[in-house]
């Protein structure tokens, strides 16, 4: 598993348990050697960084096998996605660099995946923008003009 993808995981598991509060992540946090200074700091940002220290505890023991980061995987843009405008914490989660390629594995490289034909997205209506933004993971604010939103589409892809 990847790291993105793990993290996304974790946020998603905490977010939907009510048992998960601040307090009980900051212990949580604490017993993986996470501290956090600012115990009212913004929930996300809280969430963020001890999974992070969950992720480094659980890597270090063994219970979790990280291959790679997974930057720019569905995972890691929403987990991007739901920071927001908040500072995204760096990861202290180490890899180890070899990676084995068992035998009879077909290895595909970027050059032999095509890459897929934008549509127009001046004649796509707002709602069908946003609508096509979220079936790549891609999260549009439909209260913007239209052209701004596509500017944001842009710079996203």
């Amino acid at each position: 598993m990847n790291y993105a993808d793990l993290r996304w995981s974790i946020i998603q598991e905490w977010n939907s348990d009510a048992k998960f509060t601040n307090d009980y992540l900051i212990e949580l946090g604490e017993s993986a050697d996470v501290v956090i200074k600012n115990t009212h700091a913004d929930r996300k940002s809280i969430i963020a960084t001890v999974a992070d220290g969950i992720i480094v505890a659980g890597v270090e023991s063994g219970e979790y096998i990280v291959a790679d980061m997974g930057e720019d995987s569905d995972s890691d843009i929403r987990f991007k996605n739901y920071m927001g405008d908040l500072p995204i914490p760096n990861s202290n989660v180490k890899l180890d660099s070899t990676v084995t390629v068992a035998d009879n594995v077909e290895v595909y490289s970027y050059e032999d995946i095509e890459e897929e034909e934008l549509p127009d997205f001046k004649k796509m209506s707002k709602k069908k923008l946003d609508d096509w933004a979220l079936d790549r993971g891609i999260e549009l604010d439909r209260r913007q003009t239209k052209s701004n939103m596509i500017t944001e589409l842009e710079e996203k892809l």
